[in-house]
């Protein structure tokens, strides 16, 4: 798979990309997000979400860290949320023991803002970068090479 870039206008075409996108997810992928704020990350989350049959509310975990959405698929049985906006320092990350849930068989992890966990956190099977520019969002899906 290679490098792929989308631009979407509109909440229902971000969810659509994301729905897309989903389709190539497996437990224990770890997708990191990196985007400014509004960029459209978490609009992203939930379009993953809804599409593995989430019938709840997705909302940015800025404030919580991390939300926890399970899910009803052969494989996929969670969606790990984890938003580190808010870390003033990445030994803030020890007291989530997120190394208990990140990368487990059975979940796919999408973590916003990866740069502030300073390597605290497991390498990402995909990097997606969000980039907002008026009501335009360009979403890039760079896949890393793989051994």
């Amino acid at each position: 798979m290679s490098n792929k870039t989308y631009r979407t206008s509109t909440e229902e075409e971000t969810k659509s990309v994301a729905a897309e996108f989903a389709s190539t997810l497996n437990g224990g992928d770890v997708v990191f997000l990196s985007g400014d704020l509004g960029s459209g990350k978490t609009t992203f989350v939930r379009g993953v979400a809804e599409m593995f049959g989430f019938k709840e509310p997705v909302r940015s975990p800025s404030f919580t860290i991390v939300n926890r959405y399970p899910v009803e698929n052969s494989t996929v049985k969670r969606i790990l949320h984890v938003d580190f906006y808010r870390l003033d320092d990445p030994s803030e990350i020890v007291p989530l023991a997120l190394e208990e849930e990140v990368g487990r068989p059975d979940t796919v992890t999408f973590i916003e803002w990866p740069e502030k966990a300073e390597g605290r956190i497991s390498e990402a099977s995909q990097y997606i970068v969000f980039v907002a520019d008026g009501d335009t969002r360009t979403i890039t899906l760079l896949v890393p090479p793989r051994d």
